[in-house]
């Protein structure tokens, strides 16, 4: 084999091996702002609602009251959390159903142990890869 014909065989296996890196390793992350569609963090008057689910009790949905400091806390954790869309839906546990209200309200599903959570407008899921203690906070309110 000549060596032109080996550094050409090298560049394709090289070429090969990076598309295959890039495409395995370099999941794209999203903000808040991908997540939510057409939202905005400066809206008046903020909110955020939260609702507890336990599949064990009767009254499976209860509403969790929570201070308006402790309501924009989440706001501000979830506007400047990292997301990971979850392409192949597994079975995840819900345990509270969230809406944050901005400009329109934002209404998901989320998983605490997984920390993921699912969009019921889009009817997409995503896992929070940096949550800015997100969920941290979430817990503190049980």
């Amino acid at each position: 084999m000549s060596k032109r014909k080996v550094l050409v065989t090298i560049s394709i296996v090289i070429v090969i091996l990076a598309g295959i890196y890039l495409y395995v390793f370099n999941e794209t992350t999203y903000t808040a702002s991908d997540v939510l569609e057409n939202v905005n963090f400066s809206a008046e008057n903020p909110s955020v609602s939260i609702h507890s689910i336990d599949y064990d009790k009767e009254g499976l949905i209860t509403e969790i009251k929570i201070p308006k400091e402790t309501q924009q806390e989440l706001i501000k954790a979830f506007k400047n959390a990292k997301f990971k869309k979850i392409t192949d839906l597994p079975s995840l546990d819900y345990d509270y159903r969230i809406k944050i209200t901005l400009n329109t309200g934002y209404a998901m599903f989320l998983d605490s142990e997984k920390k993921s959570l699912f969009i019921t407008d889009t009817d997409e899921a995503y896992t929070m890869e940096n949550d800015n203690d997100f969920f941290g906070i979430l817990s503190k309110l049980k």
